[in-house]
């Protein structure tokens, strides 16, 4: 690990205070679900969740016509025990970064490519069907979006995403309600957040996640390139903070470290029911791996 790459790393440890996550009987190792660049986890939802039984839908960053985009991950007791292709149906995306079940909807979800293309889908089996399409509101042209979460308020949804940001660039985080009927968001809050670590190969937002409470998680991955080292962080760093017509993010003054992972590039984070937390990683040449903790 080079020099660069071992500070950026010590900066994303010791940026915020450790508030480990809670314990948890599925706490285990990570799990491999892909070999090589084509079959990493660039975003992850769940599927169906029963007791130990946990079913999830990765989206994968593929660009070419042909080459996979989503797949079914099926965990028990936190190990793998089925990988299984899906078929996409509608307009093909181009680099999918994130994914987000839909509150109130089981079957239905938002995916967003890095350059803000979202596709409103329907899950039936093992296929995933395009609903609508339709694209996230302007923004800074160098942004690379690399996060999308919804969460329930009352009757609306609040959406919240974030271009990753990379070293002195900050990550800016997005936030507005979205109706589902047309696709449409309201008045767009924005709030810039900076893990501390100012390496070019620190991305400082690479997943949100929103718990039920309101709190705000985040993931960050420094990445030198696609043979890593890679490491990762999670934090709370605030909560969503609802108005009448806007919806925000307040950040916390220090947020609290959830916990750090060397080697891997997290770039997918979902909630499971009971706390715990299923995370997904795009290790480049090295596949993809999900760890549930």
């Amino acid at each position: 690990m080079s020099s660069r790459t071992l500070l950026a790393a010590s900066v994303l440890a010791v940026t915020a205070s450790l508030v480990p996550l809670p314990a948890s009987a599925h706490t285990g190792q990570w799990q491999r679900v892909g070999t090589g660049i084509t079959e990493g986890v660039s975003g992850l939802a769940v599927l169906s969740s029963r007791g130990d039984h946990v079913e999830a839908l990765s989206v994968i960053d593929n660009k070419k016509p042909g080459q996979e985009r989503v797949r079914r991950i099926v965990l028990d007791d936190g190990r793998v025990t089925a990988v299984r292709p899906m078929t996409w149906q509608g307009e093909t995306p181009v680099d999918l970064e994130a994914v987000a079940g839909v509150p109130h909807r089981p079957g239905e979800y938002v995916a967003v490519t890095s350059g803000s293309r979202a596709f409103h889908v329907r899950v039936r089996r093992d296929v995933v069907t395009v609903v609508a399409a339709f694209d996230l509101p302007p923004h800074d042209p160098q942004d690379n979006m690399e996060s999308f979460a919804l969460r329930a308020v009352g009757s609306r949804l609040a959406a919240v995403w974030a271009d990753r940001g990379a070293g002195v660039r900050t990550s800016t985080l997005y936030s507005a309600y979205f109706s589902l009927q047309d696709h449409t968001f309201g008045p767009v809050t924005t709030v810039e957040y900076d893990t501390g670590a100012h390496e070019k190969t620190v991305r400082h937002a690479s997943d949100i996640a929103i718990r039920t409470n309101g709190s705000v998680l985040v993931s960050s991955a420094v990445d030198p390139g696609d043979d890593g080292p890679f490491s990762s962080s999670l934090r709370e760093i605030g909560r969503l903070v609802p108005r009448k017509d806007t919806v925000g993010v307040g950040l916390a003054r220090r947020p609290h470290l959830l916990g750090t992972f060397g080697g891997r590039k997290i770039e997918a984070v979902t909630l499971l029911r009971g706390g715990d937390v299923l995370l997904g990683t795009d290790d480049e040449n090295d596949g993809g791996w999900v760890l549930r903790r």
